[in-house]
């Protein structure tokens, strides 16, 4: 199963688009908040709520989903703070059984496993921090295994994060 996932576009929602164009062929899309999008542009994502997307009522703080065999949590990330992230993500993932933690907020893109638990963020598409390209990333699940890759919201190609 292929999973786009992407956060933090801010407004802009060609972005949105973009990443509906690069990976047509996805199973699920999901959106890690702060779209900040109107209409029905998140129709076909699954998304959670950001900081920035105050206006939207439809949008809740965390979803989860079980996408073949692996349960997965995703939110915004605002409510981790800056110091302790991994532990406010671990305690989520153990909140929902979860063994995926889908997050944006920080604009940083970011795959690490601890205990078990993949903790995910497809950096910015519009915004991005800490020397990182704007991108968003592609997860390929089965029921055995999980691959991520960063893919550049400019193209849609692989790119490689630190």
């Amino acid at each position: 199963m292929k999973v786009a996932v992407m956060s933090d576009n801010h407004g802009d929602d060609e972005q949105i688009e973009q990443v509906l164009a690069y990976e047509k062929n996805a199973d699920v899309f999901i959106h890690c908040g702060d779209s900040e999008a109107y209409g029905p542009i998140l129709d076909r994502f699954y998304a959670v709520r950001g900081n920035n997307d105050w206006f939207n009522p439809n949008l809740k703080n965390e979803i989860t989903l079980n996408l073949e065999g692996h349960r997965i949590v995703v939110t915004h990330g605002h409510r981790a703070g800056y110091y302790g992230r991994e532990a406010y993500f671990l305690s989520l993932a153990e909140e929902y059984a979860a063994k995926i933690v889908l997050c944006g907020h920080t604009h940083i893109p970011c795959h690490e496993v601890i205990d078990g638990i993949h903790i995910i963020n497809p950096g910015s598409t519009r915004l991005p921090r800490g020397g990182s390209p704007a991108c968003y990333c592609v997860l390929e699940l089965t029921p055995e295994t999980l691959q991520v890759t960063f893919k550049s919201i400019k193209d849609g190609k692989e790119i490689k994060i630190d």
